[in-house]
């Protein structure tokens, strides 16, 4: 599963837009979900990622919005009816899993 360049650039600005309603910095994300601030960063422009993370970043943005009483900015390309098709690529890792683990 891969996305064009519209769909790149629309998942682009749909990332940051839910990275700027979480109140989170890129280092702060990093920290949450144990992975280092520039796969983050490469997920949130959805450039040389690996897409799992770009669905792991996606994932925790909105559980923090959605914790803090927010509405997510809704996904064009990361819909939950593309979940199933992009597990069939690739594991999705869960965000609660990895949440579990850095706090551990």
């Amino acid at each position: 599963m891969s996305l064009s360049h519209y769909q790149r650039a629309a998942t682009r600005e749909e990332l940051s837009a839910n990275l700027a309603l979480s109140g989170l910095s890129v280092a702060d994300a990093a920290a949450a979900v144990g992975i280092g601030s520039a796969r983050v960063q490469a997920a949130l422009d959805v450039a040389g990622a690996q897409p799992q993370d770009v669905w792991l970043v996606r994932d925790y943005l909105d559980r923090v919005i959605r914790s803090n009483g927010g509405t997510p900015r809704t996904y064009s390309s990361l819909t939950e009816q593309m979940r199933a098709a992009a597990q069939a690529w690739f594991p999705l890792t869960d965000v609660d899993d990895v949440m579990n683990r850095t706090r551990g």
